[in-house]
């Protein structure tokens, strides 16, 4: 697998909170990556091959309430734009590319949607679709654990937040094929979602209640 050193600076923003934003550095096209659901924000080393074949430079941070980004209670998926700039402007970086997997999808079609001057191009890996969505049936394909714990942020903060307190790893949220993947190279998900988890689940939590509640952004639009 090939490696590339991913420079890690905590980014002071105006409101006086912080972004812990990661870096690999060079590369002609700048995409910014948006993590999973708990994830931390380093950037998708197994796809580091790939995007030095491309000259691609990997931009990242954690969310509000994830690693060492301060929480933002109440966020929405649309405040992630916010986030980003802020990134992309202290890196220098005008124009810049998005890249989502799965909780990190909507969070990269909000840049996409509100920073329509900037963003060159979105992707979104097995991204969540909003909630409420006309003829779409939400939950659908989704294993038992991950509707609970959805089912808990739609009841609300409290709600959620017992909910969490309770719940464990559910080895059942994952495949075989699944699971023979992540004892492969995409083993690098276990450094990312154990630091997410390490001091509260508080950025999860968030990260739910955004996703069942309004985005502040239209998708289609």
């Amino acid at each position: 697998m090939a490696t590339r050193t991913v420079t890690e600076t905590d980014l002071t923003l105006p409101d006086g909170r912080t972004l812990h934003t990661y870096d690999t550095g060079t590369g002609d096209l700048a995409v910014v990556w948006h993590h999973g659901t708990p994830n931390i924000g380093t950037p998708p080393e197994p796809l580091f091959v790939a995007s030095e074949r491309l000259n691609i430079r990997w931009v990242s941070f954690d969310r509000p309430g994830y690693g060492g980004s301060t929480p933002l209670p109440c966020r929405d998926i649309a405040s992630a734009a916010a986030c980003c700039a802020a990134v992309a402007d202290a890196l220098g970086i005008e124009r810049f590319a998005v890249m989502g997997h799965s909780g990190g999808g909507p969070h990269a079609m909000a840049c996409a949607a509100l920073l329509p001057e900037r963003v060159v191009g979105a992707v979104s890996v097995s991204g969540l679709a909003p909630y409420g969505a006309d003829g779409l049936d939400w939950f659908a394909g989704m294993y038992p654990g991950g509707v609970a714990g959805l089912n808990a942020a739609l009841a609300g903060r409290d709600a959620k937040e017992r909910h969490e307190a309770a719940a464990g790893y559910d080895p059942e949220m994952f495949t075989t094929a699944d699971h023979a993947v992540l004892a492969g190279k995409w083993s690098w998900f276990d450094s990312v979602v154990g630091p997410a988890m390490e001091n509260s689940p508080g950025g999860l939590i968030d990260d739910d209640l955004a996703y069942v509640a309004p985005w502040g952004f239209d998708p289609m639009g």
